[in-house]
């Protein structure tokens, strides 16, 4: 069977189902039972009927779904189906359980195992995943995806399967291209189903097509509905700048650490927009309400200092954690979901010594959260709430209910708690439950002030603290940014302070958070910072909307992301943005000529430093070569042909953004007049490359047109394009040159 959607139709496919009739401990199994969509697997327990209809919004695409009816009542153990298919040639995208598990492209020489059991037993980082719940085989070429998959074959076809059914469990997909098969698999363990009960396990969303990528997510993101504070048509709103204490402070933030970078803030005029305080103000996980010495005039001042110098006040949560000392655990242990065959509380994770998961079902337990919900946004003041290691709520499956049912009702709480106009800010969870609930949301694991884990990597820890796990996901993941919610990348760390990340990893990770993401956070001090990186960090505003329509591996761990940035006119502009993660130097070859892409305007780290290096090249030919190195990003703007009109004024480049142009705010000739101005939250030195007519050249006999601004001749330059793709002949670019500070 091809991966078509309408193969589905006629297809068979196996069935594996297993059950225990209620009163009855023994486990009934039936494996490999053939069904069809007019052929049900029918015995006198239960039926197993699939269904395959074309989606009716009108833009492509099926619906698969698959239907369990209980002629008695029953608990389930385990569901899933499997298909014949052809997935030779085919890259299998592999989505993680949670935010801080990786999501990648894999091939059939790849395989995802399991973390080594006796580093699980020792670390317990097997709690942050779902190790105890998907089997990790680790064999070559048998890969599992969480919630949603593609395949793409070598022509960028992609094949969708996205499950719309995550509120009745977990799912995943399997793709085995040792045998050719994928599988559905439903987590449904401790699933109760009343006498004569029918329900719909399984509903995926089946779609195809050519660099289809992002008009699929479109449409897969409208089966979920939109219960965000920023609507989705709202990017303008979306797309923000902050900072948090996490990654610089950790556990020993303070109020004066607060006052102090709320001033460093103002004081070097960053108009960022909101600034997150994180995990470190209370007396003990789950004491919300606790508030240590270290923050003496308590949260509603501070909140009121950020609120006052003109940014959006946030605040940093784990709701369903509980920590091993905490008040809670001593005078509510009725509170914590309890484990029914030990009868000790769940350990939901090893980090604060351990903690516990509060049990949402318990009404005292729901009072409390509301009441903690309320204080800190209404009482306090704070505009956003970081609500972190959501899925403790579903470690276990209980109450008749899935861990995935319970997970998506944990969700449902917070977002009914916050209520409908505080942002929310999900981490730590499986993210097809946050999607549409949440308005921003963790994509990947932790950053570091390191490139890479290379001792957990090897020990298969998905979830580690990693700047590069972490970039992978990113770029995995970006289509879910603005559709399901703004993606939060994580940070970018810029400072030379306690940082091991050289100048060309930074930059990578401020490139591409900003380009992928809509939440971009910082933790640096800037009040520390020297003159790079007060350039680099200013070059980053303000926070650049891209458009993103294709990621794409076209190498292992080389990228490429292609999008575009609307201009003050909605007209958008071109971009290409290569990203080296590797651990060596890579040729890369830049895009072809098309009536947008004449030439390209390249832009890297060591434009936004203070000692550059003059012989980076500025243009280049398409389809040229150029090279990166190791861990270096490079953006390239595509620069259109010359306008018909030989006056036409057209942008070669710039300088003072990590994304040249997105600085500019008026860019114009009105009848011979040019209006060029700049954004008011970028403060750099601008410099800006303009073409006024023919602005590509093989020699110089040319006299440059006069092209004034303000009426003021400009100076221009001749600058050398470098690379000879197309067979192009060396030539120059005629620009003239806007400086202003």
């Amino acid at each position: 069977m091809s991966l078509a959607p309408s193969s589905f139709q006629t297809s068979k496919a196996q069935v594996t189902i297993s059950y225990k009739i209620n009163g009855d401990k023994n486990v009934i199994r039936h494996k490999n039972e053939l069904v069809q969509p007019d052929r049900p697997f029918i015995n006198q327990n239960i039926q197993v009927s699939a269904k395959v209809v074309r989606h009716s919004d009108g833009k492509g695409g099926y619906l698969l779904s698959y239907h369990v009816k209980a002629f008695k009542a029953i608990e389930l153990v385990k569901f899933e189906v499997t298909y014949m298919a052809d997935l030779k040639d085919q890259r299998m995208m592999a989505n993680g359980f949670q935010s801080w598990s990786q999501a990648r492209e894999f091939t059939s020489k790849d395989k995802i195992p399991a973390i080594r059991t006796g580093i699980a037993w020792y670390t317990q980082l097997n709690l942050q995943g779902d190790y105890d719940i998907f089997q990790h085989t680790g064999e070559k070429g048998l890969i599992h995806s969480s919630s949603y998959t593609h395949f793409r074959d070598v022509n960028n076809v992609l094949s969708f399967f996205g499950s719309v059914s995550e509120h009745l469990g977990y799912t995943y997909f399997v793709g085995d291209f040792n045998n050719n098969t994928l599988s559905i698999y439903k987590d449904v363990l401790g699933k109760k189903m009343d006498q004569n009960e029918e329900i719909e396990f399984v509903r995926v969303f089946i779609a195809q097509g050519l660099d289809a990528e992002a008009p699929i997510w479109d449409s897969y993101a409208e089966f979920y509905e939109d219960r965000r504070a920023i609507k989705n048509n709202e990017d303008d709103k979306r797309h923000v700048n902050g900072w948090t204490s996490w990654y610089n402070y950790y556990g020993d933030v303070s109020e004066s650490i607060i006052n102090e970078n709320v001033e460093a803030l103002q004081k070097h005029k960053y108009p960022i927009n909101i600034f997150q305080i994180d995990d470190g103000f209370q007396t003990a996980i789950g004491d919300w309400l606790s508030i240590n010495n270290k923050f003496p005039n308590g949260m509603k001042a501070v909140a009121d200092k950020i609120k006052g110098a003109g940014f959006k006040a946030g605040l940093w949560l784990a709701p369903y954690a509980v920590g091993f000392t905490s008040r809670i655990v001593k005078e509510h242990p009725d509170w914590l979901i309890i484990d029914p065959e030990t009868k000790k509380p769940v350990v939901a994770g090893p980090n604060w010594g351990g903690f516990y998961a509060l049990d949402m079902y318990n009404r005292e337990a729901r009072d409390y959260l509301k009441h903690v919900f309320d204080v800190v946004l209404q009482d306090w003041g704070f505009d956003m709430l970081k609500l972190d290691f959501c899925f403790a709520a579903a470690m276990i499956p209980r109450m008749g209910k899935s861990r995935g049912e319970i997970m998506w009702e944990a969700m449902d709480l917070i977002r009914d708690l916050v209520g409908p106009e505080k942002l929310v800010l999900g981490c730590g969870v499986p993210l097809a439950s946050a999607f549409r609930k949440v308005d921003y949301c963790r994509i990947g694991s932790d950053v570091a002030p390191w490139w890479e884990d290379s001792k957990l990597k090897l020990l298969h820890v998905r979830e580690r603290v990693s700047t590069a796990n972490s970039l992978v996901s990113t770029l995995t993941r970006w289509t879910m940014s603005d559709r399901m919610f703004g993606n939060d990348p994580d940070v970018m760390i810029l400072r030379n302070h306690k940082n091991k990340l050289s100048p060309d990893e930074r930059y990578t990770l401020c490139v591409l958070n900003n380009i992928l993401g809509a939440l971009v956070f910082s933790s640096d001090n800037v009040a520390l910072y020297g003159r790079d990186e007060h350039l680099l960090y200013s070059a980053t505003f303000p926070k650049v909307i891209a458009h993103v329509y294709s990621v794409i591996e076209f190498r292992r761990n080389c990228f490429v992301v292609k999008f575009t940035v609307n201009d003050a006119n909605g007209k958008p502009r071109n971009y290409s943005t290569f990203a080296n993660l590797t651990e060596e130097e890579q040729t890369i070859y830049l895009p072809e000529s098309s009536r947008d892409t004449h030439l390209l305007f390249a832009t890297d780290n060591d434009m936004h430093m203070s000692q550059a290096d003059e012989t980076e090249a500025l243009f280049y030919h398409p389809s040229s070569a150029a090279k990166l190195k190791v861990h270096e990003t490079k953006t390239f703007m595509h620069i259109p042909e010359p306008h018909p009109d030989q006056n036409g004024l057209l942008l070669l480049g710039s300088t003072s953004h990590i994304v040249p142009g997105a600085e500019l705010d008026q860019f114009k000739n009105d009848n011979g007049t040019l209006h060029i101005t700049f954004k008011p939250e970028n403060t750099r030195h601008h410099k800006v490359y303009l073409g006024f007519g023919t602005y590509l050249h093989q020699h110089r006999n040319s006299v440059p047109p006069p092209c004034r601004v303000g009426g003021k001749q400009l100076d221009y330059e001749w600058i050398p394009v470098h690379g000879v793709g197309e067979g192009r002949p060396k030539s120059e670019v005629l620009a003239f040159i806007i400086e202003e500070n």
